[in-house]
């Protein structure tokens, strides 16, 4: 359908746009990217190295580590924080060694430096963090491909509603760029997919949770809602998650939640499928090793007020399939644009096609290079 294609330059953005903005671009400031160097560093020291946090980061800072090559001689995590088995104190990690290399494998590198100097008695050797969710993702963004799409993303930064969202807009790139996360503490906020000054929700909330995982994001907003909704539909195709979402379901006692088993695209189909291994997230694949099902939120959810994205970069094509409904019913929209590139501009750029009267805003929610998520409400 014509109003369902992206837009060129030269097209009408909607009246929504700002047409005094000037070229952000050119003053991004790009993080300092020492992550090579420190690598490097790490191989050279002798000395062994021990992964500070074992919680939702610590899987992805080890599969970044193997991948270069090394490989951490033990992990340790603060007293009364879950751990898995193997991991330990500080206190034994200074027993085991002399010196040792300390790479913080939780997202909030800065709270973890805090911390280790109050821990540090002189023992480690240096203390070094990665952010490593673009390398995993093999994300690729320099300065070449800014200039590619350079009128896209002024047109997005022109569209976004608030002066955090341009703020966050640009630490992104700019940590992107770089390879350090430093910007991104700047414009750090919490409650995804629900911050207060963005989404309200009513008492007939009819919420679609494309990429469930394992219920968290469905059982938060059950518990923002008050348990007062329509209805939730919660779309989840890897099995090993939709057994953990049942269960939840059933567990919690949820009322009016369909669990379905299949992923969302822009129609039904059978997709070649890549499951979780690892840190390694489960997404539609064309070398994926199993099929799934997936299915349209125009033919599945047709009644949603809310819709909540993050499918491991097919986020674009799970709105294609919405398209009817956000034209029909202008639900409100959380929508991940951290797993490729494009999606930076080419998500909210569809967006605003289907509906120009849409507000968009940007909010990061972790302080690495993940979970930023674009909102558009009216």
């Amino acid at each position: 359908m014509e109003n369902n294609r992206i837009w060129t330059a030269g097209e009408n953005p909607g009246a929504a746009e700002r047409t005094d903005v000037k070229n952000f671009l050119d003053e991004l400031t790009p993080a300092p990217g020492r992550a090579g160097a420190d690598l490097e560093a790490l191989r050279a020291s002798g000395f062994p190295i021990v992964l500070y946090g074992d919680g939702w980061y610590a899987p992805y800072v080890r599969e970044y580590l193997a991948r270069s090559g090394l490989s951490p001689a033990a992990c340790f995590a603060d007293d009364g924080c879950a751990a898995s088995a193997g991991t330990v104190s500080f206190g034994e990690i200074e027993r085991r060694f002399e010196r040792f290399n300390v790479v913080i494998a939780f997202a909030n590198s800065r709270l973890a430096e805090e911390k280790l100097r109050r821990k540090d008695s002189g023992r480690l050797a240096g203390v070094y963090s990665f952010d490593v969710i673009g390398t995993l993702l093999d994300y690729k963004l320099d300065r070449a491909y800014l200039e590619r799409h350079e009128e896209s993303f002024r047109r997005v930064h022109g569209m976004l509603g608030d002066e955090l969202s341009r703020k966050t807009y640009a630490a992104f790139l700019g940590a992107k760029l770089g390879g350090g996360a430093g910007p991104l503490y700047e414009v750090l906020r919490k409650d995804q997919y629900f911050p207060e000054d963005i989404i309200k929700l009513s008492d007939r909330e009819v919420f679609v949770d494309g990429g469930a995982y394992t219920g968290d994001t469905l059982l938060t907003f059950i518990r923002k809602a008050g348990n007062k909704y329509g209805r939730c539909y919660a779309f989840e195709p890897e099995p090993e998650n939709i057994s953990k979402l049942k269960e939840l379901a059933g567990r919690q006692r949820f009322r009016a939640v369909s669990v379905i088993g299949k992923g969302l695209w822009s129609k039904a189909d059978t997709l070649r499928f890549t499951a979780s291994e690892g840190p390694a997230g489960s997404a539609i694949s064309e070398t994926g090793a199993v099929s799934i099902e997936t299915e349209a939120i125009d033919n599945a959810a047709p009644d949603a007020t809310y819709i909540k994205l993050d499918v491991e970069g097919a986020e674009l094509e799970a709105l294609k399939g919405a398209a009817g409904t956000i034209k029909k019913n202008r639900p409100k929209l959380a929508v991940c644009l951290y797993h490729k590139p494009g999606d930076l501009f080419e998500i909210p750029l569809f967006i605003k096609s289907l509906v120009p009267e849409y507000r968009l805003f940007l909010r990061q929610h972790q302080p690495v290079s993940c979970e930023l998520v674009l909102y558009a409400v009216l």
